[in-house]
C-alpha cells in the first residue's frame, strides 16, 4: 500500500496548544537571529576597520605568519558567512512558521519548518567539524 505525501502523518494536526508553542519558539528564533545579525555587522566592522591592526599585530607576535593574515581574514569572513546563512534560517524559520500557523497555510508552515530543518543539519556539520578539529588540535598539540 503506497502512501500519501500529502495527507496527514498519523493525522497529527497542530492543535491550539501547538501552535502556541510554535508561535512562542518562533518568537525567540526570531529575537535570536536578529542578535546574531547584529553581531555579524560588528564583526564586520571590527574587521573593515582593524584589518590591518590586527595583521601588524600578527606578524610581530608571530613574524611567521607574515603573509599568512589573508588566510586568516579569509577564514573569518567564512566564519561570517556561515553564521549568516543559519542566522538566515533560523529567521526564516520564525517568520514562515508564524505565518503559516497565523493564515492557517500548511505550505508556509512546512517551508518554515523545512527552514529549521536545514538550520540543524548546517548547524550539526559545522558542529562536527568544529569538534573534530578540536580533537586533532588536542591531539597534535598534548606532547608539547
Amino acid at each position: 500500500m503506497e502512501r500519501n505525501f500529502d495527507e496527514p502523518l498519523f493525522d497529527l494536526q497542530v492543535d491550539r496548544e501547538a501552535g502556541n508553542h510554535f508561535r512562542e519558539s518562533s518568537k525567540w528564533a526570531k529575537f535570536l537571529s536578529v542578535v546574531s545579525f547584529i553581531a555579524i555587522a560588528i564583526v564586520l566592522l571590527v574587521l573593515i576597520f582593524a584589518a590591518t591592526a590586527m595583521t601588524r599585530a600578527l606578524e610581530e607576535f608571530r613574524p611567521e605568519f607574515a603573509g599568512a593574515s589573508g588566510f586568516f581574514v579569509a577564514v573569518a569572513i567564512v566564519g561570517v558567512l556561515i553564521v549568516f546563512f543559519t542566522s538566515y534560517l533560523l529567521f526564516r524559520f520564525a517568520t514562515l512558521t508564524k505565518q503559516g500557523i497565523e493564515r492557517q497555510d500548511q505550505i508556509i508552515f512546512n517551508k518554515g519548518l523545512l527552514a529549521l530543518k536545514n538550520y540543524f543539519m548546517i548547524y550539526g556539520v559545522v558542529t562536527m567539524l568544529t569538534l573534530i578539529l578540536t580533537i586533532i588540535s588536542a591531539v597534535t598539540n598534548f606532547g608539547k
